[in-house]
């Protein structure tokens, strides 16, 4: 791997879970570390704001407990510069475009996490200005012009609190944790000058600096663009929270600590910081989603856009969501129909006639729409043995139907396989030794049966 310096940042995005949970970890396992936590005072940039539908409180008594679902907006500001370089304010240092956009919806009784990616280049109207990118909300007018432009895209749903981020942080936090592992599916190689930006890297394993996952997390010169970028962040929002639960992180949380302190802005005190804390250590279950939408034509407008779905985002408002408190009705859980379901297969194993076996498995059992993906996978070796079954569009339903047809994998939402698809099947070594182990026992039973036939009660026993 070879990566280089970058003194222009630009992406950020998972640092509050990260930074969350390592505060749930701290106030469980060290008075000591605990304290310096209570003595870390946020900043507080937009201080009166008034965030769509938000809630008075998010907490119940001390000791401070989330008491309810809770929706948090959160911001990746792109800037130039950081508090502590060119003497940038905070204020200025954070009113940049956001470049990362996430709806984290965090349940405590389900011990759940939802979140929404929406894209940078995501459509949206501003009063008084026409058609913009949602990206340019927080330089308009900060965090509550990015608040209210969130919630009027997604049908007025509410925000509780807000979480900016310098972009400055995101390398600082990186690095306070000795850096992360991640896999790097192909080669990298961009260069654009204006940006002063170098990124150059090889396909594998590699456990990358701030600098360098920060380069990562920008790449966007590929086919997807900016949808290729917001699901390499989702994965490295993963890396992050994994390397932030191991043991050894519990010695790093002070200077974890440190960074928040200097590079988030948000409007939760911090009793509220706590319970969510708590709140995101209890979590077992983690749902990752991408605002469904396309790619503008460039007959329709001049730049290019994502352009939202409306009906498919309002699905996954009100299963992920709580949209108007209404529960997901049975109808729609049940729209896709699994024959009619586009499934996307991607090959982790080094076997070329995985893909023939599970084409014919899931074609055996009624599934007709199959195809082969192009798109970049993990395929590490620890990765390779277990088959993926990704809800690409938040339909776990066509997963689960898929996974009962093969017969392994895990299911999971998100929206790391193919966008074309409403279900991705990374193809695992665990589920070509199944089909072989079936194809081997139905052989056998066949060549019994043939016997029971031409000999009859001697074979069987009788």
């Amino acid at each position: 791997m070879k990566g280089k310096n970058n003194p222009k940042k630009s992406q950020l995005l998972k640092q509050p879970f990260a930074l969350a949970i390592g505060a749930a970890v701290v106030a469980a396992t060290s008075g000591a570390i605990f304290s310096s936590f209570v003595s870390l005072t946020p900043l507080k940039n937009d201080v009166t704001i008034d965030l769509p539908g938000s809630s008075k409180s998010v907490t119940g008594v001390i000791p401070a407990t989330l008491d309810h679902p809770v929706n948090i907006l959160i911001l990746g500001i792109d800037n130039s510069g950081h508090p502590h370089e060119k003497n940038f304010s905070p204020a200025e240092a954070l009113a940049g475009n956001s470049d990362t956009m996430l709806l984290a919806r965090i349940m405590p009784d389900s011990h759940s996490i939802n979140i929404l990616s929406i894209p940078r280049d995501t459509l949206v109207r501003f009063y008084g200005v026409g058609v913009d990118k949602i990206n340019d909300a927080n330089v308009r007018g900060g965090t509550k012009q990015a608040a209210q432009s969130v919630s009027q895209l997604l049908d007025n749903v509410s925000i509780d609190r807000y979480v900016r981020l310098d972009t400055e942080g995101f390398i600082h936090l990186v690095d306070a944790l000795g850096g992360v592992e991640v896999n790097i599916p192909k080669k990298m190689d961009y260069v654009d000058h204006s940006q002063n930006l170098s990124i150059h890297f090889l396909a594998g394993v590699q456990k990358l600096t701030g600098q360098h996952l920060e380069e990562y997390i920008r790449f966007r010169h590929d086919a997807l663009g900016d949808i290729g970028r917001v699901q390499r962040q989702q994965q490295v929002l993963k890396d992050i929270l994994l390397t932030l639960l191991q043991p050894q992180s519990i010695t790093k949380l002070p200077e974890i600590l440190k960074v928040a302190q200097d590079n988030i802005d948000t409007d939760l005190s911090i009793n509220e910081m706590l319970a969510i804390a708590q709140a995101l250590a209890q979590s077992n279950h983690h749902n990752f989603m991408l605002l469904p939408g396309r790619f503008s034509e460039k007959s329709e407008y001049n730049v290019s856009y994502w352009i939202s779905d409306h009906k498919a985002t309002t699905k996954i408002l009100q299963r992920y969501f709580d949209f108007n408190n209404a529960e997901v009705k049975e109808d729609d859980k049940n729209l896709v129909v699994p024959r009619g379901i586009k499934i996307f297969i991607q090959n982790a194993t080094r076997q070329p006639e995985a893909v023939i076996k599970v084409t014919s498995l899931l074609e055996k059992y009624g599934f007709r729409n199959i195809f082969l993906s192009s798109h970049e996978i993990d395929t590490d070796i620890e990765s390779a043995q277990k088959t993926r079954i990704i809800a690409q569009h938040g339909n776990p339903e066509a997963a689960n139907a898929v996974q009962q047809a093969l017969g392994v994998g895990d299911v999971e939402v998100a929206s790391l396989g193919d966008i074309a698809s409403d279900v991705t099947v990374v193809i695992g070594t665990d589920l070509t030794r199944s089909i072989s182990e079936n194809n081997s026992t139905s052989i056998k039973q066949n060549l019994e049966l043939q016997t029971r036939q031409k000999y009859g009660k001697f074979v069987s026993g009788k």
